[in-house]
């Protein structure tokens, strides 16, 4: 064998070892990737999770800010409501003392005039408001809009018919501001 021949096997087995090597290398690499995309994915996992917690808050939050716009938009409205119906209320005293001056014996007709002009002034303004007067003469009693003082006995009149009106009554859409105050026939 001459030293050629003798190089030559020499690198065989070291070109195996090589070889061997970079399988080596190769594999170690590979489990090296796995491990990685196994790390990758309990990470991607971890921050899905968290994505959908910050999405299930935010849901949440908007649902509560949205709540909370219409109760304080339904309580604007109510609180609007009480009061525009404790002025009407007031007004309504005064509506009475001009019904009374209204019926009172008057010689002045200008005098009678003014205070028909006031009151159509004003009922025209409860009106714009929203308030309508409750119709209750000869009605059948309903106790939601009216208040009886008293029974009378009327011919001719079924029983339970408002007969005969001592106050009025006033309702704000669904909303009762006074019940007329009546006699009912029994």
């Amino acid at each position: 064998m001459d030293n050629k021949e003798k190089l030559e096997n020499q690198d065989v087995p070291q070109q195996e070892t090589v070889e061997t090597e970079e399988k080596i290398d190769v594999v170690k690499g590979i489990e090296m990737l796995e491990t990685a995309l196994i790390e990758s994915e309990k990470k991607l996992e971890t921050v899905t999770k968290e994505l959908e917690d910050t999405k299930n808050t935010f849901q949440r939050t908007l649902a509560e800010y949205d709540n909370y716009r219409k109760r304080t938009t339904k309580e604007k409205a109510d609180n609007y409501n009480a009061g525009k119906m404790d002025a009407v209320k007031g007004i309504l005293q005064m509506l009475d003392t001009l019904e009374m001056a209204l019926a009172a014996p008057c010689s002045d007709e200008n005098y009678k005039k003014g205070i028909e002009l006031t009151y159509t002034t004003a009922m025209n303004s409860l009106k714009a408001l929203g308030v309508e007067q409750i119709d209750a003469l000869n009605q059948p009693f309903d106790p939601n809009f009216h208040n009886a003082v008293m029974q009378q006995e009327t011919e001719g009149v079924e029983p339970n018919t408002v007969v005969n009106v001592f106050q009025k009554g006033y309702k704000m859409g669904d909303k009762i501001i006074r019940a007329a105050t009546v006699v009912v026939s029994c």
